[in-house]
Order: structure tokens, then C-alpha cells, then sequence
């Protein structure tokens, strides 16, 4: 009886092992790729190939890129392995440049989206690919012009007051505030108005349910960090579909109150100034273009929107509402966040931005305005600089769709594999940026700007598929700075980390500990 045991185990001990290997063989198999052809590149180590900080959690991505690009300094690009597959690491702007702008159509798409075609909540405009993504562009396209994201102040507006009110209240009993609290409750009231049609308060309601979905949909688990590491390791399970992004009551949440929200509006026959009611005007066929409205423009081709589009579908409009969600919350909260930090470092820069915002705001009669927003010219410096210092993505992904000859080179980028630009990198390379640590606004006065290449400051991508939601985030950005500038000093406590340390886990830039601020009412207010 022993013996068969003895004889059980070690069959099941040579399978494992023979299982083991084979696996191992096939992860590594590509790790001597830029090896053969003679790239620079990072070696890989089984099993994460050259991000294993990244995956496993030990460092911030910006980081784990930037030790690639400070390690080749007089390269044009530098080969790394995303785990079994290789990547290159673009560091030249002028390559970059060609990858998003003139060969755009041999980038057209974000790497790592092979999602399960029935999650509709993850079919949007970033996750989509190739043609789908052109003709979902052309349909979105006028939700996002100026008019549209001005048509959309005054719920921005409502939702600042509201912040300023409990801000005010908070501070009687505690002149310490939780900036990243209040931030975020501030930003998902913005988006619930805006993008959901429906108000939730959560500055007010602080057990909004609305607020801890959307705080639980943003964290970045270790069970998502497993899934992303079967896809890319795996490409079977971009086929089978055994997995979706999405946890399953995140994504019931959300679609029953998109779902609801869009019955109720077509039953009623309502209509709000909102992204919601755009979507629904698409569902029915209508055309979402005002009168002198321009059409979108990629760098290679001219896309027309006609008078009548082709309809959007509910599970289309759920997609979109929710990357509005998700592309809108975190980066905007942060940005805000930074600044404010930012900011309480250094009290010349925020009397600077304090005079500009009372001096704009007097010809306004005292009220934040639209048109006031676009007259701070110095509070766009301030926050081209704190996007400059905490980009909200450290790094942009593009797949190659066409195999790529690189310019001025013998390398060729083959089709399936994938570029990535240290965004994070290049906003602080002194070579772009001198003293590139040092929190400096006038970097982007017009003098400093004007010579300075369009592919060293990326906050918010470039080309064809750069975010298409800049001018609504902004909006948000610079209408809640505005509102605590105008009435608070902000300064640090003594706790306060100075430089902030980043967090390892996240997708976006975010602080490893909560920022904790202190306000102070100004003797006169504006």
C-alpha cells in the first residue's frame, strides 16, 4: 500500500514538474527577443519579464519606466518584455510624435483591452479598437466641444457651492481637511450630474451608495492584477473569455442606474443640459451638433458627422457613461488634489493665483462664471504644472496594428506588439523641463511655451485618440480650485509628507496616504 502511494506521489510530482517547465519554457520564450536584434533593452526575469515592480506592487509604474528611460539616455527607444511579450519604451519626441500623429494608423489602439464582448459596461470609446473605435469617435465626438462642456456649468457650478458650504461648516470645528475627501465627493457629484443625470450629494449624504460604488470600482485588486497578467501571458483567455474587468455588483450598479435613468427621461420626455442627454439624443437618432459646430479632425483623415448619425444603443450609452465615470473621477479628484498641495507649499505662487482669481471674479460680479474660467490665464499655468508634475496617467500604450519600420533606423515594430511612452519620464527630463521637481507655473507662460515640443507635455495623450473629455476635466479642475482659492489660505500641517511619496498600487497618480491640508477663511473674501 505504501508503495503505490510513494508511487502516486511522485507521478503527480514529475507531471507538476514537467507542467512547471513547460510553462516556464513558453513565458521566457521571447525574452532574448531585442537580444537577436540588437535594441537596447531592459533583460527580463521569469516570471514578469521587465515590470516586475509593477505587477507585484513594489514601486509606482512612473517610476519602474523611468529607471528604463534614465538608463539609455542616448537612445531613441529602448526594448523591454511586458511580462512574456515584447515592448518598446519610446523616449525620442519626434518618434513619439510620428507614433501618435502621422502614423497614427499604424497605432490606432490602446494595448491590453481584449475584454469579454458581453461586459457592454467596458465597450467604450478607450477599450475600443480599429474601425469601432472610428465610427463610436465620429458619433461622440460633438458631446465633447466647448459648447457643449460650457452647456454643462452650471451643474459644475451647483456642485462648488456645495463643496465651499461644507467646507466651511467642516472647517469651524477642525481647520484640517481631508483634501482627498472632500475632492473626491466633489468630483463624483460633478460626474453623477453630469454624466448619470441624477444628484447624490455626496458632500452632504456622506453614506451616499453612489460614492462607495465608485470609490470600490477605482481600487485596483490583486484579483485584477492576476487577470491582467493571464491575458498578457496568455492570449487564450482573450478568446475563451473566462473573466470580465468588471466586478459583477459594480457593474449591476451602475447599469441599472444608467438603465433607469434612461427610461425615465424617454418615458417623460425630459431633457437636461447633461452628457446623458446627448447619449440619448444619439440612441434616437438625432443629431447632436449645434449650429457652427465643427466636426472632428484626426491628423491623417477628415471624419464627417452628418445631420443624422447612426443610433446608440443602451448598452452602448452604459459603456460610455461609465469610462465618463471612471476616465473622469480619479484624474480630475487627484489633479485638484496636487495642485492644492501644491499650492500650501508655496504661499508666493497661491497669492499670485489668489490675486488673478479675485481680480476676474470682480468683473463678474463676484460669481465663477465660464467666461471667468477661461480669463485666469495664470490658473491654467498652475495647472499645466501640477499635470506636468503628477501626470494622471505616467505612461500612454499604443498597439502596433501594422507592422512599423521605424524612422532612421533598422528596427521594425511588428504587428501584435506594443510602444509605451514614459509620459512621467518626459515631464521630468531637464532636458525639457530644468529643475524638473521644482513646482513652477511660469514653465507654460506663452514665452516659455512657445518653443518647447508638443510631445514633451502629454497629460492628456496626443493625437487621434488623446482624451477626449481635457475640456470637461479642466472645467472641473479649475472651477474647484477657484472656489477654495477665493476663499481659503492653504497650507501644510506638520505632518504633512513634503515631496509626497506615490502610490505603488494604482492605475493613476495618486498619494500613498491621504493628504491632509490645513484652510483658512481669508479676512476678506472675494
Amino acid at each position: 500500500m505504501g508503495f503505490i502511494i510513494e508511487c502516486s506521489f511522485l507521478e503527480i510530482f514529475y507531471a507538476s514538474l514537467l507542467v512547471f517547465l513547460i510553462l516556464y519554457l513558453y513565458i521566457i520564450k521571447e525574452y532574448d527577443y531585442w537580444e537577436e536584434r540588437k535594441v537596447p533593452h531592459v533583460p527580463a526575469t521569469f516570471p514578469f519579464g521587465s515590470v516586475r515592480d509593477i505587477m507585484l506592487g513594489r514601486s509606482f509604474s512612473g517610476f519602474v519606466f523611468d529607471r528604463m528611460y534614465k538608463q539609455f539616455p542616448a537612445e531613441r527607444y529602448v526594448g523591454f518584455t511586458d511580462m512574456r511579450v515584447p515592448a518598446l519604451l519610446v523616449r525620442e519626441p519626434e518618434l513619439i510624435k510620428l507614433i501618435l500623429q502621422k502614423d497614427f494608423d499604424h497605432f490606432t489602439d490602446h494595448h491590453g483591452f481584449n475584454m469579454n464582448p458581453k461586459e457592454y459596461i467596458m465597450k467604450n470609446l478607450f477599450s475600443l479598437r480599429g474601425e469601432e473605435w472610428r465610427r463610436t469617435r465620429v458619433k461622440l465626438s460633438p458631446a465633447y466641444t466647448a459648447a457643449k462642456i460650457k452647456m454643462m456649468f452650471a451643474l459644475v457650478r451647483r456642485c462648488s457651492d456645495t463643496l465651499r458650504q461644507e467646507v466651511d461648516k467642516y472647517i469651524d470645528s477642525s481647520s484640517v481637511v481631508d483634501v482627498k475627501d472632500f475632492m473626491s465627493r466633489f468630483t463624483i457629484d460633478v460626474i453623477a450630474s453630469c454624466a448619470f443625470g441624477i444628484e447624490i450629494n455626496s458632500l452632504v449624504n456622506r453614506e451616499s451608495a453612489f460614492y462607495r460604488m465608485g470609490i470600490e470600482s477605482m481600487k485596483v485588486k490583486m484579483s485584477m492584477m492576476v487577470k491582467l497578467f493571464l491575458l498578457n501571458s496568455f492570449p487564450i483567455f482573450s478568446k475563451v473569455y473566462f473573466f470580465n474587468y468588471v466586478d459583477t455588483a459594480i457593474s449591476k450598479f451602475f447599469t441599472g442606474v444608467i438603465r433607469s435613468a434612461v427610461e425615465y427621461r424617454e418615458k417623460h420626455n425630459i431633457s437636461t443640459y447633461d452628457f446623458l442627454d446627448l447619449l440619448i439624443k444619439l440612441k434616437q437618432n438625432q443629431s447632436i451638433l449645434e449650429e457652427g459646430e465643427k466636426t472632428w479632425r484626426s491628423s491623417r483623415c477628415i471624419l464627417q458627422c452628418s445631420a443624422h448619425v447612426l443610433g446608440f444603443t443602451v448598452e452602448e450609452i452604459t459603456g460610455e457613461t461609465f469610462l465618463f465615470f471612471t476616465a473622469g473621477f480619479e484624474t480630475s479628484s487627484n489633479t485638484i488634489m496636487f495642485c492644492l498641495y501644491e499650492l500650501a507649499c508655496d504661499s508666493r505662487i497661491q497669492d499670485k493665483l489668489s490675486l488673478e482669481v479675485e481680480e476676474v471674479l470682480n468683473r463678474y460680479e463676484g460669481g465663477i462664471s465660464y467666461q471667468a474660467l477661461l480669463e485666469m490665464t495664470y490658473m491654467d499655468q498652475v495647472i499645466n504644472e501640477t499635470l506636468r508634475r503628477y501626470p494622471p496617467f505616467p505612461y500612454l500604450t499604443r498597439c502596433c496594428t501594422e507592422d512599423y519600420d521605424v524612422p532612421k533606423s533598422s528596427l521594425t515594430i511588428k504587428k501584435g506588439h506594443h510602444i509605451t511612452i514614459p509620459v512621467y519620464s518626459l515631464h521630468h527630463d531637464p532636458e525639457h523641463f530644468p529643475e524638473p521637481f521644482t513646482f513652477n507655473p511660469d514653465r507654460f507662460s506663452p514665452e516659455n511655451s512657445k518653443d518647447r515640443h508638443p510631445c514633451v507635455f502629454m497629460p492628456f495623450g496626443e493625437g487621434p485618440r488623446m482624451c477626449v473629455g481635457q475640456k470637461f476635466g479642466l472645467m472641473n479642475v479649475k472651477t474647484a480650485v477657484a472656489t477654495l482659492v477665493a476663499d481659503y489660505q492653504i497650507s501644510l500641517t506638520p505632518d504633512t509628507e513634503v515631496p509626497l511619496k506615490l502610490t505603488n498600487n494604482a492605475c493613476t497618480t495618486i498619494p500613498f496616504v491621504p493628504l491632509m491640508l490645513v484652510f483658512t477663511r481669508r479676512k476678506t473674501k472675494i
